[in-house]
């Protein structure tokens, strides 16, 4: 595994981080603009990464590899969700703030880190593979971790089953349609879901860059149960998965993407999706900056193990 590649991905996350505290303390993004750009990020941006995410790559994989894919992708989800309540349970969670630990729980940061911290490993050829998480994650996000959000302390939305019609589902449906069909995109098409999509990325770190501006005067480092959380998160569970893997005929490609997905920090889109819904985003704040910055040494550390 190349370290430094890590390394520099970290150094970027953080220096976008440090962007948006720096612009919310001089008065440039305040707590209204911040809730407007959450709502474009959330409805605009993250779609169009999902639609580039499969009409921007080419692969000549196999097709037993890109089935069992797309297995282990739904297992990924199932195993997160049906884990999320009984580590909650185990943690002490507070009833207010258990909807956000499934949240940061189930939805990591699997596109910004998860791209080019498993393509260093593997190489471009699990982009494609990538591609099919990040479409499971939005169609999951925007269902399930939409009906969560509703749920959390201070929410100021409810949930309701025509909201499942929103941006992310239908990007992920039409993502589905291009990439079953073999739809081939014109250049220009592509390369506006690109330069759209791509955006998404430093406007969600200095959202939380702001985020911790916000909250600049709590010592929010300080969380025990926080650690535990990103002890289990980084380490128990992918490390889990990689052991009760060993010995079954699953390719190689297939099983290290699916355990390096395990292994990747909270989301920051969890961040926005929260303040989205009127909740209170510190705990979601917290869980995003403690386990970007743990996920540095607990990778390496996962990774030996495959």
């Amino acid at each position: 595994m190349n370290v430094f590649v890590v390394l520099q991905q970290m150094l970027v996350l953080l220096t976008m981080m440090a962007l948006g505290y720096l612009t919310y303390r001089k008065g440039w993004i305040n707590d209204e603009s911040y809730g407007h750009i959450s709502k474009i990020c959330v409805n605009i941006l993250n779609p169009c990464i999902v639609i580039y995410g499969v009409t921007g790559k080419d692969s000549n994989l196999p097709g037993q590899v890109v089935v069992q894919n797309l297995i282990f992708m739904c297992i990924y989800y199932v195993i997160l969700i049906l884990l999320s309540k009984p580590i909650i349970r185990m943690l002490k969670v507070s009833k207010g703030n258990r909807s956000i630990y499934e949240l940061m729980l189930i939805f990591s940061n699997v596109g910004f880190m998860g791209i080019p911290v498993i393509s260093s490993i593997f190489g471009q050829e699990s982009v494609v593979l990538i591609a099919f998480y990040m479409l499971g994650y939005n169609l999951v996000l925007y269902t399930y971790g939409l009906y969560l959000s509703s749920k959390t302390e201070g929410a100021q939305i409810t949930f309701q089953w025509k909201s499942l019609l929103n941006a992310g589902v239908i990007s992920c449906i039409v993502a589905l349609l291009l990439f079953g069909f073999q739809v081939q995109l014109a250049p220009s098409v592509v390369n506006f879901f690109d330069y759209v999509g791509n955006a998404v990325v430093p406007m969600s770190m200095m959202l939380i860059g702001a985020s911790v501006a916000q909250h600049a005067d709590r010592s929010f480092l300080t969380d025990i149960r926080m650690y535990v959380f990103s002890a289990i998160k980084l380490l128990v569970i992918p490390i889990a998965a990689a052991l009760l893997m060993k010995g079954f005929a699953i390719d190689p490609l297939v099983k290290g993407v699916f355990v390096m997905m395990l292994a990747m920090p909270v989301g920051t889109i969890v961040v926005m999706f929260a303040k989205q819904a009127g909740a209170d985003d510190m705990e979601c704040t917290k869980g995003s900056v403690i386990t970007t910055l743990l996920s540095i040494v607990t990778i390496p550390i996962v990774a030996a193990f495959l």
